[in-house]
C-alpha cells in the first residue's frame, strides 16, 4: 500500500485513524458557513432563518407525520390500556442516591469537549466529579422527594446532521441533540433504578432485544432462526411480518405513557418525576460553524412529542414501557 505523503508531514496536532482515512480518500470536512435552505419555495440564506425554520420542521414533524393517520387513532392508542394487567408487585420506589453513586456515574460518562446550553461538557464534569458530588447529589434526592424533575434540565441544543440528498431540503437532515452534563448524571441514576425495578419485577417482554444489557440484533437474529428452522423441521408453514415505525421514539405520546405507568407498579412519587422529566421541555437550533463567534441559534420552542434523545439513546427504559 503506498501511503500519501502529505499525511506524513509534521503537525503538532495528533491526527485520528478517520483524520487520516478522509484525507487519504481526499474527503473534505463541511462546514455551516454557508448554510442555505429551502423553505416553502424560497431559499433562505440568513442564518437566523434557516436555524428557526429548521427548529420548527423538527418540532412540527410529529405532528404532520400524525397527520396522516386516522382520526380515531389517538383514542384507540388510549383505550388499549384496558388490556394492561396491573402489576402485583410492590411499586417502584426510587432509592436515595450517595456521592459515591454520583461520582461513579459521573466518572462512567463518555468524555466530551461538546456541551449543552449551559457550555459545560462532560469533559469538565468528570474533572470535577469530586468537588460538586455532594451538591449534585442533594438535587437529585430533592428531586426524588419531591417528584420534580430541574427545570433548567429541559433544554436541549439541536444540531441538524445531513443524512442524504439535497443539502437545501431540511428533510434530508436528522437532528442531533445535546442534553446538558448534568442531565445525564441525572438520567443515568434514574435509568440504573428503573431498569432494576423492571428486571427485578420481570416486566419486559422476554422478546425485546434492543436497549438492554447482554442482548443484541445477533440474539434476535438467532432466535428468529431458530424458530423458522424448528417449524420448517417439523413441516409447519412459517409467516411473518416487519414493520419499521418512523419516527419510533419522537412520536411517544406523552399522556398515553403516563397513563400507562400506573400498570407496570410506577406510581406516587416516581411517576409524578417522570412526568416532570417528560412536560415543558424546551428546544432550540444550533448552527455551527468553523469558527465560534458564529454560532448561530434559533428562538426556543416547546417539545410536545417523544422522549428526550437523551432517553432514547442512553437511558432506553421508558421507550421499553412504552412497547
Amino acid at each position: 500500500m503506498t501511503i500519501d505523503k502529505r499525511i506524513l508531514k509534521s503537525n503538532s496536532i495528533p491526527k485520528t485513524t478517520w483524520t487520516l482515512i478522509n484525507e487519504l480518500l481526499r474527503k473534505q470536512h463541511t462546514t455551516h458557513d454557508k448554510q442555505k435552505l429551502t423553505v416553502d419555495g424560497n431559499l433562505l440564506t440568513n442564518q437566523h432563518s434557516i436555524a428557526d425554520a429548521f427548529n420548527k420542521y423538527f418540532s412540527s414533524i410529529i405532528d404532520m407525520t400524525n397527520n396522516h393517520s386516522s382520526g380515531n387513532r389517538r383514542q384507540e392508542k388510549i383505550s388499549t390500556c384496558k388490556y394492561l394487567d396491573q402489576h402485583p408487585g410492590d411499586p417502584l420506589v426510587f432509592k436515595l442516591s450517595s456521592t459515591q453513586e454520583i461520582i461513579s456515574i459521573t466518572q462512567s460518562l463518555n468524555s466530551k469537549n461538546s456541551s449543552g446550553y449551559d457550555e459545560i461538557s462532560t469533559k469538565i464534569l468528570k474533572i470535577s466529579a469530586n468537588y460538586i458530588c455532594s451538591p449534585l447529589s442533594y438535587i437529585i434526592n430533592k428531586s426524588i422527594s419531591t417528584g420534580i424533575f430541574p427545570e433548567r434540565l429541559k433544554y436541549s441544543i439541536i444540531k441538524p446532521l445531513h443524512k442524504k440528498g439535497v443539502k437545501t431540503n431540511p428533510s434530508n437532515y436528522r437532528p442531533i441533540s445535546v442534553l446538558t452534563a448534568f442531565s445525564e448524571v441525572l438520567e443515568k441514576f434514574l435509568q440504573n433504578r428503573l431498569v432494576e425495578y423492571l428486571n427485578n419485577n420481570n416486566l419486559l417482554n422476554s422478546r425485546q432485544f434492543g436497549f438492554r444489557q447482554k442482548l443484541s440484533t445477533e440474539d434476535a437474529i438467532y432466535k428468529l432462526t431458530h424458530e423458522i428452522l424448528t417449524a420448517l423441521n417439523n413441516k409447519v408453514t412459517v409467516s411473518s411480518i416487519f414493520s419499521d415505525l418512523a419516527k419510533a421514539f419522537d412520536s411517544v405520546n406523552h399522556s398515553i405513557f403516563i397513563n400507562k405507568l400506573p400498570y407496570y407498579g410506577i406510581s406516587g412519587k416516581a411517576k409524578l418525576l417522570i412526568e416532570s422529566y417528560l412536560v415543558n421541555r424546551f428546544q432550540r437550533v444550533q448552527l455551527d460553524s468553523t469558527t465560534v463567534e458564529l454560532k448561530t441559534t434559533s428562538e426556543w420552542t416547546k417539545v410536545k412529542h417523544g422522549v428526550p434523545p437523551g432517553i432514547s439513546a442512553r437511558s432506553p427504559s421508558f421507550p421499553l414501557i412504552h412497547q
